[in-house]
């Protein structure tokens, strides 16, 4: 809720700065959160690097792609799905496949290790979103991520203006982003293919002389969203905090996900209680509504131990 209220224009918690008028940047958070903490972790341990095992076979067999195709078909829905919500992105898309396919896993103490359930959850999801986020961008002008935003913008320049009006203005457009879509991904395959034994032999060289040329990338990358220096008084402290907090056992995740969602959720459901006339009756009589609030309780009592256990008794008496 930082910034200036989106329906009254009034601003919350800018401290008087008046940087803060626009809300907090959602790319030196990301950077921040995400990049410092590893930076100052491997600065600290200082380990050397092990010797990387040989790759003598880089495509998968089909026995693996078929023991693990649910688990891409799960991964590529919940991509897709999750990059048709507007500004979310990649990052979410890949953490919650992950999570999903942690939960449901028979092995899950083996995720994190290279396992490679987990590599596919990550990266299938990870793909899925881009063409889900074409999918608000296209229909509506929302972009559903940040590269996504930056699309957008390639667009407009060109004189392109995505949404219900695109394909009456531009006949074939969507058509043709489907296809370079399309070409793009089988372009990284077959550069994947390519330097994947050439890539590797980068472990060879020791974390810690990588680190001061990721920490220039996370200013350069701070600072060229909008050429503000503030960004970089926002990304440093912020890298800090959730250096802490992940020392402490605290997942980054959702924090990453509360800045980007926030601002929405909270204009939406103010807006929401403005036509409802500040009644909470819709969100248990709208069936969309109903649907999603009974999906957040599920997963909740889900995942609790004290419902697991209530189960296994359950069942246990039967």
């Amino acid at each position: 809720m930082v910034g200036r209220d989106q329906l009254q224009v009034y601003p919350r918690f800018t401290l008087g700065i008046m940087q803060l008028d626009s809300g907090i940047e959602i790319v030196p958070v990301l950077i921040g959160a995400f990049g410092i903490p590893q930076i100052i972790q491997v600065l600290k341990d200082c380990q050397i690097t092990a010797e990387p095992a040989k790759i003598n076979k880089i495509l998968p067999s089909f026995a693996t792609i078929g023991r693990n195709l649910k688990h891409i078909i799960r991964s590529a829905l919940i991509g897709v799905g999750i990059g048709a919500v507007p500004g979310i992105g990649e990052d979410i898309a890949a953490w919650v496949s992950y999570g999903t396919a942690k939960k449901s896993s028979k092995h899950p103490e083996k995720f994190g290790t290279g396992y490679e359930e987990g590599i596919i959850a990550s990266e299938v999801a990870n793909n899925a979103c881009i063409g889900g986020a074409m999918i608000p961008l296209l229909s509506m002008g929302i972009p559903g991520s940040p590269p996504a935003a930056m699309l957008l913008g390639a667009l407009m320049l060109h004189g392109v203006a995505p949404g219900p009006m695109l394909e009456i203005e531009k006949p074939g457009f969507t058509l043709g982003i489907s296809a370079i879509l399309f070409l793009a991904s089988i372009a990284m395959w077959v550069v994947g293919m390519l330097l994947a034994k050439q890539v590797v032999k980068l472990l060879k060289v020791p974390p810690a002389l990588f680190m001061p040329v990721v920490a220039v990338l996370c200013l350069i990358g701070s600072y060229a969203l909008g050429l503000k220096v503030f960004n970089l008084y926002l990304m440093i402290p912020m890298g800090i905090l959730t250096y802490y907090l992940t020392n402490m056992g605290y997942p980054i995740p959702p924090l990453v996900i509360g800045v980007i969602l926030g601002s929405m959720a909270d204009a939406n459901l103010r807006r929401g209680l403005m036509v409802s006339q500040g009644s909470l009756a819709p969100f248990f009589t709208r069936p969309v509504a109903l649907i999603l609030l009974l999906i957040i309780v599920f997963t909740f009592i889900s995942n609790t131990k004290g419902y697991k256990t209530l189960l296994q008794r359950i069942m246990r008496n039967r």
